[in-house]
């Protein structure tokens, strides 16, 4: 009795994992040419004969990688629930996602999930350096990537629209009377918080206000400093000449640390300045008066990935796209309306 040609047979004669032979003979990405060819003519030699599975998802691989930065891991109330979207949508489609970590200061390794061929894609979370990007995308496998762009990388991004939601924020300041505003936090720390600074500046310029530098701090984020120490965010608060009635934050972590060092300086939100954040993190409604700030779609931007990543595994023609979510302006406590 002659014996069954297997995927596990193929994968022993040309020394590749069975994966890798699945890949190519279901025609799916991740796999080069020269390697798709060779399975193919081993399986023409051998007489396998590969038989699609009925059931609906069975043409495509069952796993997808989730590459975390650890940056993103050790953030709280803010990507978790961005991985809660990403994990939800995969599993209604039947997908099981594999989660790896990597570190942007350290050269980028392969996880052992993509050497081992048994994911069909890739999508990526938090800040992520271009190295790390050029790395991933030389791995041919279909790629999203979320929170994070370049804009001399052509690739597929789900993203928030930082622009608008700056304008949105720094409009609403101004429509409550707030002529003199500020910005806060380092604009070249994250392409979304150069975006929301755009969107600021933006506003500004339609409502026909000034631009004041000197009460600007785009430098440094008072978060950064707070996390050393108060004292070192009440310095470099001092420094600004003139504060402004009102601060855009880039986010909610600036605007939660840049209150506490105002409190130090005994300077009270919303009646001596008025602050406006961004993110909608848990813990904007935990202080007292509760943060102003533009609403992310952060399950959302999850979900949407892996409807792009699918569109692409299953081999949907279409050019790369950096696809904006909106955002939305969560009035609460901490902006006073000026006269």
């Amino acid at each position: 009795m002659s014996k069954k040609i297997t995927m596990e047979f193929i994968a022993d004669k040309l020394g590749i994992t069975k994966n890798t032979v699945s890949l190519a003979i279901r025609n799916m990405p991740g796999v080069s040419d020269k390697t798709r060819q060779a399975v193919l003519d081993a399986a023409k030699k051998y007489g396998y004969v590969y038989k699609k599975s009925s059931a609906g998802n069975a043409s495509r691989a069952d796993n997808i990688c989730l590459m975390i930065s650890d940056e993103a891991r050790n953030s709280v109330g803010f990507f978790s629930f961005i991985q809660y979207g990403i994990e939800s949508e995969a599993k209604k489609n039947n997908l099981s996602t594999i989660l790896c970590s990597f570190d942007n200061d350290l050269e980028f390794s392969t996880p052992p999930c993509i050497k081992d061929g048994i994911v069909s894609g890739i999508i990526t979370l938090g800040p992520i350096s271009k190295n790390t990007v050029n790395s991933i995308l030389d791995l041919d496998l279909p790629l999203v990537i979320i929170d994070d762009f370049f804009d001399d990388i052509e690739a597929s991004y789900i993203l928030t629209d930082n622009l608008s939601g700056g304008y949105i924020a720094t409009e609403y300041l101004i429509k409550s009377g707030h002529g003199k505003i500020g910005f806060s936090g380092d604009i070249f720390a994250s392409p979304s918080f150069c975006d929301r600074y755009m969107g600021y500046l933006k506003a500004l310029s339609l409502y026909g206000l000034p631009f004041n530098e000197s009460s600007c701090i785009t430098d440094v984020r008072i978060s950064t400093l707070f996390n050393e120490s108060l004292d070192k965010a009440v310095e470099r608060l001092k420094k600004v000449s003139k504060l402004p009635t009102a601060y855009f934050c880039c986010n909610d972590i600036e605007a939660i640390c840049l209150y506490k060092a105002l409190s130090a300086m005994n300077i009270c939100v919303p009646e001596d300045i008025s602050l406006v954040g961004f993110d909608d993190i848990e813990s904007s409604k935990d202080i007292s008066p509760e943060l102003t700030t533009m609403h992310i779609y952060k399950e959302a931007m999850g979900e949407r990935a892996v409807k792009k990543l699918i569109d692409k595994i299953e081999g949907e023609k279409h050019i790369e796209e950096k696809i904006l979510l909106p955002t939305v302006l969560i009035k609460r406590q901490s902006v006073m309306r000026l006269k």
